[in-house]
């Protein structure tokens, strides 16, 4: 079988695995919370094992899945090397911020904001995520359609209305802790997939794991960019650069540590912040072995279809894993492994509707429109807002999808383009718990002199596609986020310290202080 469709045992699976994951989700949330700190971190009493599964799944997603082999199969495995800063890069951003958000009790890190700086800055950066969360769930849902047009030819739209419309009920059912013990559950499934993938992959052709890399290499889908004198220079238009590939894998590992609620939120799930730790390492253990399969995978799926190529078209890395998936493995596999990749959207979803309620109950209702709103009617608000992430995530996946049809990017830079103008957030972060001298206006103005820079970088790209002179899409975002440290540095170095209520127990230089001012937030 050459073109991609189902059978009717494929649907059959995926059907009952859809349904048992909503079965362990109703049988976590059965019990009624009565309670935000339930709903939202339950009770803080996960295990942190569970709690280092999900934060690790909840942030690979479909937009891994598609990427990352879909990279190996184009380019090679170059980018491999942000697999390898990752674990150490992780590490370091949890010691530099999440003993703060413990130390206070909180449930988002947006309220660290206010006591750093004021209450603008802090609804100005919860703004800013809950936006770039709703537009990362977006391309997740994106992601989501590569998935299912290589698997079995569906259309984007169809794809993206359906399974966010799944999302939305399932995630409707219960708190986090049914998110939790699902993402364990589909990491467990989603191991077990790759492998199989990967082992069916190497039994069907001549060469073993060993010789598929061989072959690899040997059709310039190995380290090519390490080839190439510019990699190791600064050039704006190689794809690649050595540089800004690790500069991205370490901001994109302190934004998951700083402001990603997505992320923390698991962190805060735990008892204590030792607790937290032990979750962070877990994350740390699982994210390497998991990024090198992944490439395995797509450099396995590219000396398949080299071999027995697809006749009248090109096959595409964005889809050539699930083309396998559907055609080269007998039923019901394809509907299993499907439904695991399925899943992992669920993850996503289900993660970002929660982490996005927590953001908008705690940082906006609570805080300016119901001061003294029940725990009842957090929760229910809590809801509301999840069933709005939903709508508009799916709604944003629609646009994006008919805007990338057009643009004609790969995952990876789709992903660099929408995401630009929100690398402002984790310096803002950065810069409140390393200097003592940084105020609220200082950041305001470092946001609006960043986003000018990004912004004349986002039309530069865009008027360069397909010139001889074309800007690396890993440059976007790069110029804006060193402007933040530039110039809050400069406002450091010539202003006078902050009054003492805003930096005692709020840096790392002055962590051990006490605040008297502190108190757990309702």
């Amino acid at each position: 079988m050459t073109t991609p469709s189902f059978s009717v045992y494929d649907y059959a699976t995926m059907a009952v695995y859809l349904l048992l994951v909503v079965g362990i989700g109703i049988y976590f949330s059965r019990k009624k919370e009565e309670s935000t700190e339930d709903y939202l971190l339950g009770g803080r009493k996960m295990p942190w094992w569970a709690a280092g599964i999900s934060y690790y799944v909840s942030l690979l997603s479909t937009l891994s899945l598609v990427a990352v082999p879909g990279e190996a199969f184009n380019h090679g495995v170059s980018m491999i090397i942000g697999s390898l800063i990752i674990p150490l890069a992780s590490i370091l951003s949890f010691f530099i911020f999440v003993r703060f958000y413990f130390r206070a009790k909180t449930f988002t890190p947006y309220s660290y904001l206010e006591s750093r700086f004021d209450i603008k800055v802090r609804t100005l950066a919860a703004f800013l995520f809950w936006i770039m969360r709703i537009m990362y769930l977006a391309v997740v849902l994106y992601s989501c359609a590569k998935i299912f047009e290589g698997a079995s030819g569906w259309s984007a739209e169809l794809t993206i209305v359906l399974v966010g419309s799944v999302g939305i009920v399932y995630t409707i059912i219960g708190g986090i802790k049914a998110v939790i013990w699902t993402d364990v559950t589909q990491f467990a499934i989603l191991v077990g997939g790759l492998i199989i993938v990967l082992i069916t992959c190497v039994q069907s052709v001549p060469e073993n794991i060993f010789g598929i890399i061989k072959y690899s290499f040997e059709h310039e889908r190995g380290f090519e960019y390490f080839k190439d004198p510019r990699f190791y220079t600064l050039s704006p238009f190689i794809r690649l650069n050595l540089w800004i590939m690790i500069i991205s894998t370490i901001s994109m590992e302190m934004f998951n540590n700083s402001c990603d609620q997505l992320s923390i939120q698991r962190l805060l799930t735990t008892s204590s912040y030792a607790q937290a730790k032990k979750s962070l390492f877990t994350y740390a253990l699982i994210v390497l072995p998991a990024g090198i399969v992944l490439y395995l995978v797509g450099l396995a799926i590219f000396v398949f279809y080299a071999h027995y190529p697809v006749a009248n078209g090109e096959i595409t890395g964005d889809t050539a894993l699930f083309r396998f998936i559907s055609t080269q493995l007998k039923p019901p596999l394809p509907g299993l492994i499907i439904s695991a990749m399925l899943a992992a959207v669920m993850s996503t979803l289900d993660s970002g509707m929660n982490s996005l309620a927590t953001v908008a109950t705690k940082d906006f209702y609570l805080r300016f429109f119901n001061r003294n709103a029940s725990e009842k009617k957090q929760i229910r608000f809590s809801q509301w807002i999840t069933l709005l992430v939903g709508v508009l995530a799916v709604c944003m996946g629609l646009v994006i999808a008919s805007a990338n049809t057009r643009i004609g990017q790969s995952m990876i830079e789709v992903a660099s383009l929408w995401f630009a103008f929100f690398n402002v957030l984790w310096p803002i972060f950065f810069l409140g718990v390393t200097s003592h001298r940084v105020h609220g206006g200082h950041i305001m103005i470092c946001i609006a002199v960043s986003w000018a820079i990004t912004a004349s970088m986002v039309i530069w790209y865009l008027v360069s596609k397909g010139t001889s002179q074309e800007l690396s899409f890993t440059w976007i975002g790069m110029p804006g986020m060193f402007s933040m440290f530039i110039l809050g540095y400069c406002f450091a170095l010539f202003s006078k310290p902050v009054n003492s209520s805003k930096t005692e127990g709020l840096t790392l230089w002055t962590i051990g202080k006490t605040r008297t001012n502190v108190k757990k937030e309702s």
